[in-house]
């Protein structure tokens, strides 16, 4: 297994043991933006590559939308299920790294989005085959809504070296700080 799914998978299990989440329940702005600009019809199905705790695929699901979520981390989708199950609303969950994900997805999409996954990928390579999944997992004609850190000028790229390292992190929501991976 790579850095990235070690690093999600320890953060995912000491927050969710805390009774935290890591991040808010409000869904993506940009995301919302993106479904009302394509005037996506209530029913059609949306995949989400790197759902985290699902606050994007579950908030999809309330509005009437078909989602497949993917995540890598198995705590990531243990605690999205226990979310769906509180909400009433059906998604279908996948455990797989994203790199990989034409092994267990065999199909392609219209709508595919990913929220703050490239940005942990941090070799080259990665990115590269990232990427090219994505694509292949679109129809012809499909549109993917990709979002990632930084400010849409600046190109950063990140030690290799460090690039998973343990170090304090404030949880942005209860203000208590915890020894995560840094990520990227």
């Amino acid at each position: 297994m790579k850095k990235y799914y070690y690093a999600y998978e320890e953060r995912y299990k000491k927050i969710h043991k805390e009774g935290l989440l890591w991040f808010s329940k409000k869904p993506t702005p940009e995301l919302i933006d993106w479904v009302e600009y394509f005037n996506i019809p209530l029913g059609n199905e949306i995949c989400e590559v790197g759902c985290g705790e699902g606050r994007d695929a579950l908030y999809l699901a309330t509005q009437g939308y078909e989602i497949t979520a993917v995540d890598i981390s198995e705590e990531a989708i243990r605690k999205c299920k226990e979310l769906a199950e509180e909400r009433k609303v059906k998604v279908n969950w996948v455990v797989s790294d994203a790199l990989y994900l034409r092994e267990k997805i065999k199909r392609q999409f219209n709508w595919i989005y990913s929220v703050g996954t490239l940005h942990i990928l941090v070799e080259n390579e990665d990115r590269k085959k990232f990427l090219k999944t994505l694509y292949s997992l679109l129809k012809p004609k499909g549109k993917l809504l990709l979002i990632s850190m930084g400010d849409g000028e600046t190109e950063r790229a990140t030690d290799t070296k460090i690039a998973f390292e343990l170090q304090e992190r404030n949880h942005m929501w209860s203000e208590k700080t915890f020894r995560v991976a840094s990520t990227s």
